[in-house]
């Protein structure tokens, strides 16, 4: 199994002095992935005015989009904290132990998660959704279902405005 040490030594996770000034674009990223899955998630209300085939379902794209609204939201957090992430996976370790379990930031950044810091189910929650993601991606055989797409959507929202939150308060 990889550790973060794996992603750090590959390149994929690094300290970057630059990425403090794109933290605020990759919340806007997010928060447009907001946008884009909610417009695909009513696609069906407008069915006739674009005129969508009868069998078009968005559900998989309203999860693709649920689940880059959250990776943005993450990637601009890191980046608040001087961090580059290459890598989904790095993305969520990364999150994992600087905000759950191990806490390695500069002491002036302490109180901050303190008063801030995520539960380890809201970064589950990003892992559960890059799950349905691959699979309303990649998978023939398996049916994105009307359930999976709304509890994307419902995690992309709760994420995302966690996200923004912790996003704020670093400032």
């Amino acid at each position: 199994m990889k550790n973060l040490d794996w992603f750090i030594d590959k390149g994929l996770l690094a300290r970057s002095g630059g990425m403090r000034n794109m933290a605020g674009n990759y919340m806007r990223k997010a928060r447009q992935n907001i946008v884009t899955m909610e417009l695909l998630n009513r696609a069906r209300e407008f069915r006739d005015e674009l005129e969508l085939p009868e069998d078009y379902e968005p559900d998989e794209w309203v999860v693709i989009a649920a689940y880059y609204a959250m990776y943005m939201a993450s990637l601009a957090v890191l980046a608040r904290f001087g961090l580059k992430s290459r890598n989904h996976t790095a993305t969520i370790m990364a999150l994992e132990e600087i905000f759950v379990r191990k806490r390695l930031l500069e002491k002036k950044y302490v109180a901050i998660i303190e008063k801030t810091r995520l539960r380890v189910e809201e970064i589950e929650k990003l892992e559960d959704v890059r799950k349905r993601r691959e699979i309303a991606q990649y998978s023939p055989t398996k049916d994105t279902t009307r359930e999976m797409a709304e509890k994307s959507r419902k995690d992309a929202h709760e994420f995302a405005d966690r996200m923004e939150g912790l996003f704020d308060s670093i400032g």
